[in-house]
């Protein structure tokens, strides 16, 4: 009779692992093991198309836009200019709670007046309407006022000398050197010569 050897098994590190045949589920796969199933990575995010103004937005659909622009944001490949269109909802959410704070009541109550950061302009309302604004920009500290516009529904009633009156003592209150580049702004300032302490010429 003849008798086989039994030889022992590989205990070396080369050797393969023995795996029971036809059950894959029997073992859990281990940080690192190549299991033949490639990760699927994130698609980008679909870029989200922001309204220009968001003053005729309503608070409830920017709240959806900043949620919407946040999972944007937590993709692998967030669409470009996504945090910018990010910080600007927030900004434009917090403008608002800050006035609801400060009971303004914003844009709605008749003679309200409001700095306009999103589009660089001081606006005025009247009877809920735009009644008109001053464009500026700002630098270093110093508030240049470029051109005052009124409706026309409200030409003749006073409102320009009203708004830019408005405009320069917001400045001088938050200690900023306006400089008026404006045409309208010089000519108020030569009618009212108590408000030339509040430009710097």
């Amino acid at each position: 009779m003849t008798i086989t050897p039994q030889i022992p098994a590989r205990t070396d590190d080369d050797a393969a692992p023995v795996q029971p045949a036809g059950h894959d589920s029997d073992f859990d796969a281990w940080p690192g093991m190549a299991t033949g199933q490639l990760a699927t990575a994130r698609q980008a995010a679909e870029p989200l198309v922001l309204p220009y103004d968001l003053t005729g937005t309503t608070t409830r659909q920017l709240r959806r836009l900043v949620n919407q622009m946040y999972k944007a944001l937590d993709a692998d490949f967030p669409p470009y200019g996504a945090q910018e269109d990010y910080d600007r909802l927030a900004d434009e959410l917090e403008r608002r709670a800050a006035e609801a704070r400060e009971g303004s009541g914003g844009a709605e109550r008749p003679g309200a007046f409001r700095d306009n950061p999103m589009n660089h302009r001081f606006e005025l309302f009247q009877d809920g309407m735009l009644a008109g604004y001053v464009t500026y920009s700002l630098r270093a500290g110093t508030l240049q006022l470029h051109r005052t516009v009124v409706a026309g529904a409200f030409e003749g009633s006073g409102l320009e000398g009203v708004l830019i009156r408005k405009v320069l003592l917001d400045a001088h209150k938050r200690r900023l050197a306006a400089v008026p580049y404006c045409d309208q702004v010089q000519a108020f300032l030569a009618d009212n010569p108590q408000y030339r302490s509040l430009v710097a010429i």
